[in-house]
């Protein structure tokens, strides 16, 4: 009677053993996964808030410079900015009775003074919001230049710039890119725009940053800010006497602000003196001129 016989492992049995150990531990057991995946989340979890302590820092400082500008310039331009929008706003409502106050023009001639100048279409004035959206985007052109007896440099002579600390003290870089002294009256457009880290939208757009990177876009822009537009802007904003406004009312087939400022149209002018709200001029006139940088 024959009976059967185990195979034969072939080979030496030490290395049949191990062979059959590394099979074995091939893959780790389920445990290991388990912790593994516990480790990495609560590391996620630790990076992740240390990334929003540092945030919420730098967050922290960033809107503690903005508050101590806020205290030394806020004074000197909401009054200012208000009172100019409440002016803007009454134009635009309606020409209203034509005036020249001539005996305080005898007195006191701002077409020789420093002053602040808004360029608008009466479409673009019609509330705070609009004004203050559609001042930044205010050019100037011709107007001044055949009212005013102010002489003003040639935007376009001086050196090529970026950005106003590429040009000397004094000089700031202006839409031509080239440097050239402040031109008068004083575009409004400029002050909107410096001030903008002043607004109330600055300080969401800072709140609601959720991202390094968009908190340090908006730190670099706030120091480019303070660096090159916020000195010019005060000392001009302080020196200003009298604002002069200029509303262009639409015609047909004049869609965009430039096809409009090379067409006849009427606009309403205004101006009114800084230091105690007295209006001087309002007419309405028939009015044509070419953009011009500067």
């Amino acid at each position: 009677m024959s009976s059967e016989q185990p195979p034969r492992e072939r080979g030496l049995p030490s290395v049949y053993k191990a062979r059959e150990a590394r099979t074995k531990m091939r893959w780790p057991p389920a445990k290991f996964w388990g912790y593994t995946a516990l480790l990495l989340a609560v590391s996620a979890i630790l990076h992740w808030k240390w990334s929003q302590g540092q945030i919420e820092s730098a967050r922290q400082k960033l809107m503690a410079r903005q508050r101590a500008v806020a205290v030394e310039l806020g004074p000197r331009w909401i009054p200012m900015r208000e009172r100019v929008e409440g002016w803007t706003l009454e134009l635009s409502r309606g020409a209203g009775p034509e005036l020249v106050d001539r005996e305080a023009l005898k007195a006191w001639n701002f077409r020789e003074l420093a002053g602040i100048y808004l360029r608008l279409r009466v479409d673009e004035a019609t509330s705070v919001e609009a004004v203050r959206k559609n001042a930044q985007q205010s050019l100037r052109d011709a107007f001044t230049a055949c009212l005013l007896r102010v002489p003003n440099p040639n935007p376009l002579a001086g050196a090529e710039c970026k950005r106003t600390r590429d040009c000397p003290a004094g000089e700031y870089c202006n839409e031509a890119e080239r440097c050239s002294r402040p031109a008068q009256p004083f575009n409004l457009r400029v002050a909107y725009r410096t001030m903008h880290v002043l607004s109330e939208e600055w300080v969401r757009d800072a709140q609601d940053a959720s991202s390094e990177l968009r908190l340090r876009l908006l730190e670099s822009s706030f120091d480019d800010t303070m660096r090159d537009d916020v000195p010019l802007a005060a000392e001009l904003l302080t020196r200003a006497q009298y604002y002069l406004l200029v509303l262009d009312e639409p015609v047909e087939g004049a869609a965009t602000t430039e096809a409009l400022l090379g067409m006849p149209h009427m606009a309403r002018v205004g101006v009114w003196r800084l230091s105690d709200g007295k209006p001087i001029l309002r007419v309405r006139r028939e009015a044509s001129g070419n953009l011009i940088g500067g």
